[in-house]
């Protein structure tokens, strides 16, 4: 009879390691979820930060007679975000007498910096034409 009440704590140590083990899985589970989530709202956020400096650059052009800033960092209201526009102008062409001009903006947002755990940055272009 010993011999089974030993073999009893056996099973016993070996239920308890295997639950402690499984608590520590859910445990970091759900960190990485956490993070995972964290990381796609600030992505969110610096892909619409970049979106605006598309629109303010576009804005530059077409108010301002076609004068393209070459390069401007903007602040958002978005704690922690910088936003750079740059602007080039690409050439101009005659459609029948009218003279279109083009420009690339580009528009960079960050957040953090570069090889932090919260990295996000987020850049996108777009052609735009003045007259």
């Amino acid at each position: 009879m010993n011999k089974q009440r030993g073999f009893s704590l056996i099973g016993a140590i070996f239920v308890l390691v295997i639950v402690s083990l499984l608590g520590q899985y859910l445990v970091r589970l759900t960190g990485t979820q956490r993070q995972t989530t964290i990381l796609a709202l600030q992505s969110a956020r610096a892909y619409q930060a970049a979106n605006a400096g598309i629109e303010w650059g576009s804005f530059q052009i077409i108010n301002n007679s076609g004068n393209c800033p070459a390069s401007t960092t903007l602040s958002p209201t978005l704690t922690n975000f910088t936003t750079t526009v740059t602007c080039l102008q690409l050439g101009s062409y005659d459609e029948n007498g009218t003279i279109t001009t083009f420009y690339r903006i580009r528009s960079q947002s960050q957040y953090g910096s570069y090889g932090d755990v919260d990295y996000v940055s987020r850049t996108l272009e777009a052609i735009v034409h003045g007259q």
